[in-house]
C-alpha cells in the first residue's frame, strides 16, 4: 500500500520543506521506498536533495502539462538508496496558467501517480506557502496532511486556515483526506512561550500532536545549503534522532487511522 502524505502550511519558514526531506531520508534509511514530490516553484526539496533546479530537463511540471507522461521519465534517483525525487523547477509557477480550464485540472498530479507509481511505500509532498493551484493538487492527491507548526504567535491563525483548506478540498476533491497530525517546530523548551503554544496546540479538539518536537538548531539550517537531509548530513545529531522518531510516530499513526478506519 502507498501511503501519501502532503507536508502543508500557509506560511513560508515553518520547517515545511525540511520535515518532508528529513523525513524521506528518515523512511529511505529504513529500507523504505520513498518518492519526494515538490510542487513548490521555489524548488526548495529539488535543492535541498542535492540537485540544480535549473538544470534539470524534466520536472514535474511535464506531468502537469501532460498527465499522460509517465512519472518514472521524470523521477530523479537521489544519492540516497531507496530515495527519489519528482523534481521542481521555477518553470512550474507556470503552469496553472497554461492548463485548460476544466473541472478537474486539481486532480492532474493525482491520477499519474496513482497509475504510476505503486512500487513506493511512501509519497511525501513539499508545497508551497500558500492555498493556491499547486497546494489543491498535493491535497487532492494525498491520504494524509502533515502540518507544521511553528512557535509563533500567528501559529493558530495559519492553523486555522491550513485546516479550512483541507477540510475544503476534501468536500470537493478528494474524500479520503484527513489531517495526520500537528508537528511543532523551532521549539524552545526552556520557554514558557514554547510550552504555553505546546499546549494550546494539545487542547485543539480532534487533532493529533506529535510528541516530536523539533528544536531550534543550526544543523536543520546546514542541510539546505549541504543538499542533503539530515539523517545523512548529521546523523548522530538531535535533529537527526528527532526526525526518525518522528518518522516512528508518523508510521504508528496511518496504523492507528487504518485500524479506526479513518
Amino acid at each position: 500500500m502507498v501511503v501519501s502524505i502532503a507536508c502543508v502550511a500557509g506560511k513560508g519558514g515553518v520547517g515545511k520543506t525540511t520535515t518532508c526531506a528529513s523525513l524521506a531520508g528518515a523512511f529511505a534509511e529504513r529500507g523504505r521506498r520513498v518518492l519526494a514530490v515538490d510542487m513548490d516553484p521555489q524548488s526548495n526539496l529539488t535543492s535541498g536533495l542535492g540537485f540544480n533546479p535549473y538544470t534539470l530537463q524534466h520536472t514535474v511540471a511535464d506531468v502537469l502539462v501532460e498527465p499522460a507522461h509517465s512519472v518514472d521519465e521524470v523521477v530523479a534517483s537521489t544519492r540516497w538508496q531507496n530515495l527519489h525525487l519528482l523534481p521542481a523547477s521555477p518553470d512550474l509557477s507556470a503552469v496553472e496558467a497554461a492548463l485548460p480550464t476544466s473541472l478537474d485540472r486539481e486532480l492532474r498530479l493525482r491520477e499519474p501517480l496513482q497509475r504510476d507509481c505503486r512500487d513506493y511505500d511512501f509519497v511525501l509532498f513539499d508545497t508551497p506557502p500558500s492555498f493556491g493551484f499547486h497546494t489543491v493538487c498535493v491535497l487532492a492527491a494525498a491520504d494524509f496532511v502533515l502540518i507544521p507548526v511553528q512557535m509563533s504567535g500567528y501559529a493558530i491563525k495559519g492553523l486555522k486556515e491550513t485546516l479550512r483548506t483541507v477540510h475544503e478540498t476534501r468536500q470537493r476533491l478528494n474524500p479520503r483526506l484527513r489531517v495526520l497530525g500537528l508537528l511543532p517546530t523551532f521549539v524552545v523548551p526552556r520557554t514558557r512561550f514554547s510550552r504555553d503554544m505546546l499546549e494550546a496546540l494539545s487542547a485543539i479538539p480532534n487533532l493529533r500532536v506529535f510528541e516530536t518536537a523539533i528544536k531550534v538548531t543550526v544543523k536543520l539550517q546546514e542541510t539546505a545549503l549541504a543538499g542533503e537531509p539530515v539523517t545523512a548530513y548529521a546523523s548522530s545529531s538531535y535533529a537527526a534522532t528527532a526526525y526518525r522518531a518522528l518518522a516512528d510516530e508518523v508510521l504508528n499513526a496511518v496504523i492507528a487511522d487504518a485500524e479506526r478506519g479513518d
